[in-house]
């Protein structure tokens, strides 16, 4: 199904910069409504920028992907707001080296709260307000692939893992919501220049946004449950 209902909302987490940021762009000039989340919205000055210019089709609301309760308050929001959604992007996260030998265990739990156990909450948290046909989308990393084994020689074990971990939530998601007309895809966004991606990423954010909208567009039903480069293209689990 292509996302071809203006009149519909998106919703983004960890909008508030990078990736995040330049979806919530490049929705609003598709003039899409566009639900924007963030840690600190006070302290998200693009954003606010971007509700003064889009007064109508911005709405940006504070969520802590790592708190239950920060997910339950904006469920609250959502519902007195009475929006629904076609296309929801788990895109929030975290990724912190730590190299083998030095492993603990708050950089493991860190990881696992944002990367993981945040989308699978905010995920089941949405299912009331996505519309059918909907599409939901974990944003994840090919270091995530056990077959590519591709974190070997980098410090990134912890969110290697985190990530491996929500393809198996999205996998299973796919299954449970396959009933309700609701498809889910994971997507790898590749090397970006981002905080994140740093410097040195071949590809600007301007790219892999158009990159991945894209994608997002041309998916189907018969695809859901797929693990998929930002071009679309199959990446091995």
């Amino acid at each position: 199904m292509k996302i071809n209902d203006f009149s519909q909302s998106v919703f983004i987490t960890g909008a508030n910069r990078g990736m995040g940021l330049g979806y919530v762009v490049h929705y609003l000039k598709k003039t899409f409504s566009v639900i924007a989340t963030a840690k600190n919205p006070d302290r998200a000055g693009e954003l606010l920028r971007l509700k003064k210019e889009y007064p109508d089709q911005l709405s940006v609301l504070e969520l802590d992907v790592s708190c239950e309760a920060s997910i339950l308050k904006l469920v609250d929001q959502l519902q007195s707001m009475g929006v629904t959604f076609l296309l929801a992007i788990n895109n929030a996260g975290i990724s912190l080296e730590e190299e083998f030998g030095k492993w603990t265990k708050a950089t493991f739990e860190a990881h696992f709260r944002v990367n993981t156990i945040g989308p699978a909450l905010i995920s089941q948290a949405l299912l009331p307000f996505l519309e059918k046909g909907a599409k939901l989308i974990q944003v994840s990393s090919g270091l995530g692939s056990l077959e590519k084994k591709s974190n070997l020689n980098h410090g990134l074990d912890a969110y290697a893992a985190s990530k491996c971990a929500l393809h198996s939530i999205a996998v299973n998601l796919a299954e449970k919501l396959r009933t309700k007309n609701i498809m889910v895809f994971v997507i790898n966004p590749g090397w970006v220049k981002t905080k994140m991606g740093g410097d040195e990423a071949p590809t600007s954010i301007d790219e892999a946004i158009g990159n991945i909208t894209g994608t997002i567009e041309r998916l189907t039903f018969e695809q859901t449950g797929s693990f998929l480069s930002e071009k679309g293209e199959p990446i091995p689990w």
